[in-house]
């Protein structure tokens, strides 16, 4: 098992040296460059700790020090997400509060077992000794919960940044992030994993600690591979993402109109919205967006994602997909599109994705478009 470690190692490598060619780095790239590398050296410890177990111990103090690299990743996520969903993005000193788990259990291990001797090393390792410690047992509860507690912080950043999208577009296949969800609900499945192997073997052992980390740093070799996958096949994770380009959009339109929502009458802008909706029909622009929709309004955005919210109780992205659904069955009636496809009609109604569409329809008509045509035939 020991080869599919080397091979999560490489893996590692290969991505980072990938990244590394990008050219113009930006601030998320060298996050993700620094992920790849702590990847690499949580990966490639254990096998150098396997290593000098079934070698007689020819690196000595190599061993038992990747376990720290697991303290990085969950903060290394945070800033990744950080600076993919906030323009501007930059690290400051505050932010390096991130890292103090890291520094308290690395002067706690630099105190307790860095400066012991070679043989010192090797004796508390060859009988696991190191295992029986309370600080053993503490490190593995806090690996646990900062790691499972940063994915779940990630997933919670991912949910925000997608309300805030749908509050303002009513296109987002290409700036949901779904890709990076996948990701943070995979990793947060990994480190679940092994820090419940880990931590249950702490108390009610089953197997030795060696035995354990093989188990447990496959996962994260195959993790690895995940990201590889996502970044070689599908290109999300490696190109730049348009973050200028959301905030731009969602920056209030300047309008004459003074005041606020509450200062306005809710039935007045609903009227004359229903009234645009319907005559001049925005929708089947598949880029729009709330600040043209302000713009053709003469009200400021904020005003009207707050009557969209606040009156009929829904965001930007389902109220103009929703028009867009109800065109789609008007037009499946009409003889005049017998000629057109299913995703025909629902390119003349608006929609860009095949994907946006039906999800749209079966959340809306609570089917597939397919049998509602079925159903109306």
């Amino acid at each position: 098992m020991a080869i599919i470690l080397l091979i999560g190692f490489i893996m590692s490598i290969f991505l980072f040296i990938l990244l590394l060619g990008k050219r113009n780095l930006l601030l998320v790239d060298k996050v993700l460059l620094s992920i790849f590398a702590v990847y690499a050296l949580t990966i490639g410890g254990p096998y150098i700790e396997i290593f000098n177990r079934n070698n007689d111990f020819p690196y000595p103090h190599l061993i038992n020090n990747a376990w720290l690299f697991l303290l990085l990743h969950g903060p290394l996520l945070w800033f990744y997400v950080k600076s993919l969903t906030i323009k501007d993005f930059k690290i400051k000193p505050i932010h390096l509060l991130h890292f103090l788990p890291f520094a308290v259990f690395l002067a706690l291990h630099i105190h307790n077992f860095l400066f012991l001797s070679a043989d010192e090393k090797i004796l508390l390792t060859k009988n696991e000794l190191f295992t029986q410690t309370g600080l053993f047992k503490i490190r593995g509860i806090s690996i646990g919960i900062f790691s499972i507690g940063y994915n779940i912080w990630a997933l919670r950043l991912l949910r925000k940044h997608r309300t805030t999208i749908e509050n303002h577009f009513s296109n987002i296949e290409n700036i949901d992030l779904s890709w990076l969800r996948t990701l943070v609900i995979a990793s947060l499945i990994v480190f679940s994993v092994n820090v419940a192997l880990f931590n249950i073997n702490n108390f009610i052992p089953f197997a030795g600690f060696y035995e354990i980390a093989q188990i447990a740093y496959s996962f994260s070799t195959a993790y690895v591979f995940y990201i590889g996958y996502f970044g070689i096949r599908q290109g999300g994770i490696f190109v730049d993402y348009p973050i200028a380009v959301i905030e731009q959009a969602i920056e209030p339109a300047k309008q004459d109109q003074p005041g606020t929502a509450k200062q306005k009458n809710y039935s007045d802008i609903i009227t004359r919205l229903t009234l645009l909706m319907e005559s001049e029909q925005p929708f089947l622009d598949p880029e729009l967006n709330l600040a043209r929709l302000s713009n053709l309004m003469k009200t400021k955005a904020e005003i009207i994602s707050e009557v969209l919210n606040a009156s009929l109780n829904q965001n930007f992205f389902d109220f103009v997909n929703k028009y867009r659904i109800e065109e789609f069955k008007l037009k499946c009636l009409n003889t005049e599109n017998k000629h057109l496809s299913v995703m025909g009609i629902a390119y003349e109604s608006g929609f860009n994705s095949k994907a946006a569409f039906y999800r749209a329809f079966n959340k809306f008509e609570g089917m597939s478009p397919t049998a509602y045509i079925s159903k109306v035939s």
